[in-house]
């Protein structure tokens, strides 16, 4: 079962670079069935008002993110899942892209004056 996530009140971070996923018996590249692209993971910082979790997202096709840049995440899904007497959460994403300008502002610098005419 999937369980569609409303991310609209939710800031993303990327916390770490994208990581191929690979298949732990063959150590090859994972891909997706649907589109055959190899399977990516971004592990990200999710922060609403209640406060912030850190979750490893998996996205098909090499997301252009890096470590410490706000991110927006299209289509983002929870599975709930079972295995030999484990369970958890895995958390897929449509896209995981990086905003044009996501520099982080430096400490004691003002934002820079703009002409309005």
């Amino acid at each position: 079962m999937k369980l569609k996530i409303d991310t609209t009140t939710v800031t993303f971070t990327c916390t770490r670079a994208p990581e191929p996923r690979a298949n732990f018996e063959t150590g090859q590249p994972r891909i997706d069935k649907a589109t055959g692209l190899p399977l990516w993971q971004v592990q990200v910082m999710a922060l609403d008002e209640s406060g912030g979790d850190v979750i490893a997202v998996t996205v098909a096709g090499e997301p252009k993110v890096s470590a410490g840049r706000a991110v927006t995440i299209t289509g983002l899904v929870a599975l709930p899942w079972s295995q030999d007497g484990r369970s958890g959460i895995a958390y897929r994403a449509d896209a995981i892209t990086q905003p044009a300008d996501t520099s982080p502002a430096k400490a004691g610098t003002a934002p820079s004056p703009t002409a309005t005419r």
